[in-house]
Order: C-alpha cells, then structure tokens, then sequence
C-alpha cells in the first residue's frame, strides 16, 4: 500500500485506537479483575465487517451459548445485518452502529463518529466479562477501538502480525488484548473463530452455520415463488460483490443459464442489492427467460427463498454464504488463482462457503503480474474462468442428490408467467437503474 493509502486508515483508525489505548491505561477506568461465575459469564462481540464475516462467525455464538448457557451473549454488528441474527437464539442482545448522516464527510470520519457515539451511549456504563474482536486481518472498522474503550475484565483478540498488511495499519494493537492469539497456520476463517472459543473454554465446536427464520419470513419466500413448476430448476444467480473486480461478466451468466437450459426447464432468480438493480436488469434483458428479480429484500427473506433454490451460482460474496447456510448447492465463482498466496483476503481457503455440495471455481494462475493475488480493478483473473467449466460443475451439482429435503413451491398454473420483485426502491433509485440499461432515457420517473 501506498503512504496516500495509508493515511486515512491512519488518521482513522490507528491513531484513535492508540489514543483510546492510552486513555484506557493512565486515565480511564481499570479493568476489574476476575471474572464471574462460569455460569454466568458476559460477552461482547465486535462483528463490524462483511456480511460473509457475519455469518461465518455463527458458530462462535453457538459455541460460547451452548458452553455457557447461563452466560448473556452482545453481538455488534453493521445495521444492515441485525435482522439475520435477531432469531439467533444463542444470543441475547444486538447493537448496531448509528448512522452518520452528513455524505459530505469522509467515510473514516463518519465511521469514527459511529463508534464513539455507540460508545457513549449503549456501551459506556455497561462491564463485560469478555470483549472479543473476532477479525483475523487488518482491522479497518474500528472493532479494537471500541474493545479498548468498553470495560471488561478480558479483551480478546487476533495479534497484529497476522499479515504483513495488518503489521503496517494496525501496529501497536496488541497493547489492547490481554489474550491475543497468534497469527495460526492457513486455515479457513470459521476455524479461526473457532480457535477464539477454544481459548475461553467452549466445547460445542462445529462449524456449521446457522440462520434460524421463521414461519413469515417462508411465508414470504412461498409468495414470491407460488407459481414456479415443480418439475422447474430453480437457479439463483448472485451477480454483486464488494469490488468489482470480484465479479464474472454478466453475459457469461446469460450464456451459462442457456446452455442450463437445453436440459432442464430453468427458472433463472437474480439475487442482488438495491445499488445493483441495474445490473440486475442488464443480466434481466441478456437471459433466454426472463428471470424473478430479489433486489433490495430482507436478508431473512433472500435465506428464505434460497433455501428453496436448486442452485446457487455467483461470485465470492456475502450471497454465496447465505446460500451455503441454507443448504443450497453452490458455486462459487472467485478471482483468487489457484496458485496464489492462500493467506490473501480474497483466497477461498479463507472464506470459500461452507456447505455440502460446493465448487470452488478459480483461475489456475494470475494474469499479467497478479502473483500472489487479483488486484486490478474491474475484472482480471476472473475472465479466466471459462463458461464450459461453471456449466459443467453446474450440470454435475444439479445432477447430484441433495444431502436432505428442501423446500417445493407450489405449481405454477402458467409456465409462460415471470415474476418480477423489486423491494424498498425509491423512483430515483429505479430511475438510475434504468439509466444503467438504457442510458438514453433522461426524463424523470413520476413520484412514487
């Protein structure tokens, strides 16, 4: 990383927690020692990262729960994300940051005012047993921060010489854990968590993922898909990722849903965000049947009607871990060479899904001088993966049983009909999706 990289990062993350580290030492409360009765222990867990993060980091809830039933589990969390974990029954409270409302200020200093405000007013007042940062690399959203400053007895943490990149951003954090685990062999993330409940003595240790919904949220699902065949594929394609150079070309979905489609009758289902509805509505106008469109849904309810899909296919994504946690087969399409550094943030050793039927599809090596890992922009290595190979994983999955019963929707009196659902879009939004599919359309959109 360059200095002008750097800097934000410093200003925003690593000086506050220095600062917060100081503070905490020489003019903040002490931490009270001890802890309480091993039946009624406290946590605090930081999750402010990815949506992928969160999910994998279930296991850890159960695990803490199940060992310690009597304990109080606080989970915080990105607001976006609490409505998949408030049916979680191993935990007992979810904090999420405050929104900073002012776009004009930078994104570092919003999000430092988001920590401190949720400091002040949910966390300030409260002692907990144990306040634990699950995040094994760099530590960009302020999770050590908020350890330090909240009180508790033990803080618990991944050292900052996990990676040469965390060494440089986040120098100096391991002030800040009084257990502060190390760096560890390559190893995928759910195992990393699971090395954190080790270490506070949990014994429920297996790593499989949970998301718990609930009647409505099928109920949902089920009107969505009512009038879907039962003898119909259904395909979800997950087309979003945080950067763009995750993301397979959308013509290449199109062509993979046709060649699908000469042996099975395929209901293709466009699994997006609401900033990537466009997007959505380019793949929409690219496939040989038009496709129902889940833009913008609840989370519980993209599970929901993912549970009931034959197939997941998208990019390395927080959708692809959603569709592993339901139990749908998956591919999972990933820029990262097969030869490349595993320890990388992008590397599926790390963060492939965890399910039981998976394809891990990735470039046998790096273009150009991509080495260790893809670094371009928009999509580089990626292109590497040829349509005939995802066709072919994707003929060998369908053709695969599944390893339990899932959910049927009810038939479908027209085969021809298609559903299109779009959720919480405001007229600007749709406005410039359609921008994005048909740039000459300048005249606005009549209010909602």
């Amino acid at each position: 990383m360059t200095r002008f990289q750097l800097s934000p990062l410093f200003f925003s993350v690593r000086l506050p927690t220095m600062l917060a580290m100081f503070w905490r030492r020489h003019i903040g409360r002490a931490a009270i020692s001890g802890v309480s009765r091993k039946d009624s222990l406290s946590f605090i867990i930081f999750r402010l990262d990815a949506l992928g993060d969160v999910v994998m980091t279930t296991p850890l809830f159960r695990a803490l729960k199940t060992t310690y039933p009597e304990s109080r589990c606080t989970v915080v969390v990105q607001e976006q994300y609490k409505p998949l974990l408030v049916t979680n029954p191993h935990i007992d409270e979810i904090l999420t940051l405050p929104r900073i409302r002012p776009a004009w200020l930078p994104r570092g200093v919003r999000r430092l005012l988001s920590a401190t405000l949720l400091y002040w007013t949910r966390v300030r007042r409260r002692h907990f047993d144990f306040v634990i940062s699950p995040r094994w690399d760099v530590d960009e959203h302020l999770a050590t921060f908020l350890c330090v400053l909240t009180h508790a007895s033990r803080r618990v943490g991944y050292s900052e010489n996990t990676s040469a990149a965390k060494r440089l951003i986040n120098r100096g954090f391991d002030g800040a854990y009084n257990i502060c685990l190390p760096a560890g062999p390559v190893r995928h993330e759910i195992l990393r968590n699971r090395a954190i409940a080790e270490v506070l003595g949990a014994t429920a240790l297996d790593g499989r993922l949970e998301i718990h919904l609930t009647e409505r949220d099928r109920r949902k699902a089920a009107k969505v898909l009512a009038n879907m065949p039962a003898s119909t594929k259904l395909i979800a394609l997950g087309i979003g990722a945080n950067s763009p150079g995750r993301c397979w070309p959308l013509q290449r979905f199109a062509d993979v849903i046709a060649e699908l489609s000469k042996q099975h009758a395929v209901q293709p289902l466009i699994v997006c965000s609401s900033p990537e509805l466009g997007k959505a509505l380019q793949l929409a106008s690219l496939l040989p049947r038009p496709p129902i469109i889940l833009s913008g849904a609840g989370l519980r309810e993209v599970c929901a009607v993912l549970e009931r899909c034959e197939l997941f296919l998208g990019n390395d994504s927080g959708a692809a871990h959603l569709a592993a946690a339901m139990d749908c087969k998956v591919i999972a399409i990933s820029r990262h060479p097969l030869d490349g550094d595993p320890n990388h943030c992008n590397s599926p050793v790390r963060f492939a899904p965890q399910c039981a039927q998976l394809r891990v599809l990735q470039p046998p090596t790096g273009l150009e001088d991509c080495r260790e890992g893809c670094s371009v922009f928009g999509p580089h290595c990626i292109t590497s993966i040829s349509v005939d190979r995802v066709v072919a994983a994707a003929r060998t999955l369908l053709n695969e049983q599944p390893t339990s019963i899932r959910m049927r929707s009810q038939p479908w009196p027209d085969p021809a009909a298609h559903q299109l659902l779009l959720h919480s879009h405001s007229p600007q939004g749709i406005r410039r999706a359609v921008e994005t599919v048909r740039p000459d359309i300048a005249q606005p959109l009549a209010p909602a």
